[in-house]
């Protein structure tokens, strides 16, 4: 018996929030809940937990905090999903972990960590880019965008096409091989298990939730004062995450409801400077071009980037939550909403139905219905019992699927699982 330490190494695609100030960066409002998860393991006292971030730092570096190693890798001048081999090797030589957790595997730099380590490897699903390739361009009419009447339009279509094309295939490729350089697979719905059996069958597939951002469990969504007849989307920076399609449900809302009122997360292109390409070209250009065409100027506001705390704020004053994506694994906006109770109508998409139940927990439509879509925010709208019900559900489930003790100890029970078994 010893009480040596388990050595778990993490890869992460972007800098985590914990090790921003130290490494002298910028901290985004991203992957807080992956924080969240390496500290928790960390203060178990079983585990040491090194991470190693696919980074924006200039220059490679290792720092310390709160007991956990991170180890800022920074980005190959020819591919920015990727980082050295040479940077990978150090790491992997310096921490010497007995697991390696590869956290998404849709980048270069997952592939080459794995390729890498001949030890026990565990990867865990984010999105699936392979699954999601049918969806990538949002089923948005391209062949109408590319009409020369509407410039900006025409360069837009081309721009997305180019991204999907040179970008986004690319990816497909990397992920299946990552997907089958793993030992053992975790994901969280029927829809990524779907998509391991199909892409890497011989890996023993595990079952773990996640943690959201702690804010989220500290608030609630106040019906009697949220804003009346507002809707929120919480991504709408791609046409896979179908802020098109809620726009045109929109516009039917509106017929009905003057005083709808949309929130997208995002930037307004038409506010960015004159010399940002943002501002001509991409997909925001075409939610501000249907907002036009749609006469929706007055309804929709573009919230900006939000941290976790104007997240939380814009989200628990929203009358309701929409995730509109045409697919998507297990959205962090559907689980936030959620956790908040606030009344959710979501895409039946994806990983979506192992989230919460149609009727019960939400209500859901096809994905790319707008009337459908405007159909299940009115029912909302119209029906405060409806609204209530949903909301008390939804939190419920919510915590249950988002519980951090419980989704720590399943995650410890993989770790323990792989670490009997040995290396293969």
């Amino acid at each position: 018996m010893t009480d040596r330490k388990a050595r778990v190494l993490w890869t992460s695609n972007i800098d985590l929030p914990a090790a921003t100030a130290s490494l002298g960066l910028k901290s985004q409002p991203f992957g807080g809940w992956l924080s969240l998860m390496t500290e928790r393991l960390a203060q178990t006292g079983r585990f040491h937990i090194g991470v190693a971030m696919r980074s924006e730092s200039a220059e490679f570096a290792h720092v310390e905090v709160g007991g956990i190693d991170y180890y800022a890798l920074p980005r190959t001048r020819t591919d920015r999903f990727d980082v050295a081999q040479s940077d990978c090797a150090r790491v992997l030589r310096d921490f010497s972990p007995d697991i390696l957790h590869v956290e998404g595997g849709e980048m270069r730099h997952a592939l080459r960590f794995l390729e890498t380590w001949q030890g026990p490897r565990l990867l865990s699903m984010q999105g699936v880019v392979n699954g999601y390739a049918p969806y990538e361009l949002g089923r948005l009419p391209i062949l109408r965008m590319l009409s020369p009447a509407r410039p900006r339009i025409m360069a837009t279509a081309t721009a997305l096409l180019a991204q999907e094309r040179f970008r986004f295939r690319p990816r497909l490729a990397f992920e299946r091989a990552t997907m089958q350089a793993a030992t053992d697979i975790m994901g969280r719905t029927l829809w990524d298990r779907a998509q391991a059996h199909a892409l890497a069958p011989h890996a023993r597939y595990h079952h773990g939730g996640r943690i959201l951002r702690s804010g989220f469990y500290g608030t609630s969504w106040k019906g009697a004062t949220c804003e009346k007849h507002s809707l929120f989307v919480g991504n709408g920076a791609a046409p896979r995450k179908g802020a098109h399609v809620a726009l045109a449900a929109l516009a039917i809302l509106k017929r009905s409801f003057p005083d709808v009122h949309l929130y997208i997360a995002g930037e307004d292109p038409d506010t960015l400077s004159k010399r940002s390409l943002k501002r001509w070209v991409g997909y925001p250009v075409y939610l501000r071009h249907l907002i036009d065409t749609l006469d929706l100027e007055d309804n929709v506001t573009f919230t900006g980037i939000l941290n976790e705390t104007k997240m939380i704020e814009r989200m628990a004053s929203s009358h309701v939550a929409v995730m509109s994506s045409l697919i998507e694994n297990s959205p962090n906006t559907l689980g936030e909403a959620m956790i908040l109770g606030v009344p959710v109508v979501s895409a039946f998409a994806g990983g979506a139905p192992s989230m919460a139940r149609d009727e019960r927990e939400a209500l859901f439509y096809r994905p790319d219905d707008p009337a459908m879509l405007a159909f299940q925010v009115r029912r909302i709208f119209q029906d405060e019992a409806l609204a209530r019900s949903l909301s008390e559900k939804a939190r419920l489930r919510a915590g249950e699927t988002h519980d951090p003790d419980r989704n720590l100890a399943a995650l410890i029970s993989v770790y323990d699982q792989i670490l009997s078994r040995g290396s293969r």
